[in-house]
């Protein structure tokens, strides 16, 4: 049989058993894992160049639908519709969700609340190396953002450890179409815009250029946590499940 010694090494007993023998077991054993566990994501969104200057307010008037994502929650238990797009520009990328919701609620103030996924909020996650790994690394960040406009993020570490004491300064905005916290109404929806300055992603942009990416809505209905997501990673922070947003288009110079 095969032994897992302290160190996580695979190695064979001492047999009569050729060692090449193990070797095919070894590389058997290690397709299995990689096909079973790491297979990335297929799903693919372009963030096209925007000639025009995106303020990031919220509002969604200075964007059109090219290049929309729709996701909905049904497999959350949520009602929740989720439109997704992405524009860049030379300085940052952008980042737009606009979500029917029905009844809108948050509660967490505080920023970083380990809390804050409880709230009606948006996510996403950016593999800026696209190495599709299944380490948190240190190019690896992640954006919370509740109805309060409150976030909470943080970055993976070369230990594939999450870093919360890590504060981004993404530019973001909050609008709502409803009344928050009262259930006594039938609210509409939301839309949030997010802003990522390229010299926090450590990137220099060009046409074509890939990240991965994955985004999810958190929906607080009072039902408990109903959070859903674009490429059903589990857990969110895995790389290696993450789509692929592409660059299109190309700056003049």
């Amino acid at each position: 049989m095969l032994i897992f010694h302290r160190n996580n090494v695979l190695r064979a007993p001492v047999t009569g058993i050729r060692c090449d023998k193990w070797l095919n077991i070894i590389l058997l054993l290690t397709l299995v894992f990689t096909f079973s566990f790491k297979t990335p994501s297929e799903k693919q969104v372009y963030s096209l160049l925007s000639n025009n200057k995106i303020l990031v307010d919220g509002m969604l008037d200075d964007w059109d639908s090219q290049g929309l994502i729709r996701l909905k929650g049904e497999k959350a238990k949520s009602e929740n519709q989720v439109g997704f797009m992405s524009r860049w520009d030379k300085n940052m990328l952008y980042l737009s969700f606009s979500v029917s919701d029905n009844d809108l609620r948050a509660f967490q103030t505080r920023q970083d609340d380990s809390r804050l996924y409880l709230d009606d909020m948006v996510e996403v996650l950016l593999d800026t190396n696209n190495d599709k790994d299944s380490c948190w690394n240190s190019d690896d960040i992640i954006y919370h953002i509740n109805l309060l406009g409150v976030k909470k993020d943080d970055r993976g570490t070369t230990g594939c450890l999450s870093d919360p004491a890590w504060n981004g300064s993404a530019k973001y905005k909050v609008k709502l179409q409803g009344t928050l916290n009262d259930s006594t109404d039938v609210d509409y929806g939301y839309s949030v815009e997010i802003g990522i300055l390229w010299t926090e992603l450590g990137i220099v942009p060009r046409k074509g250029m890939k990240l991965g990416i994955n985004f999810a809505n958190g929906d607080n209905d009072g039902k408990g946590r109903q959070l859903f997501d674009w490429v059903n990673a589990w857990p969110m922070r895995s790389p290696y499940a993450f789509g692929t947003l592409i660059l299109k288009g190309e700056i003049r110079k």
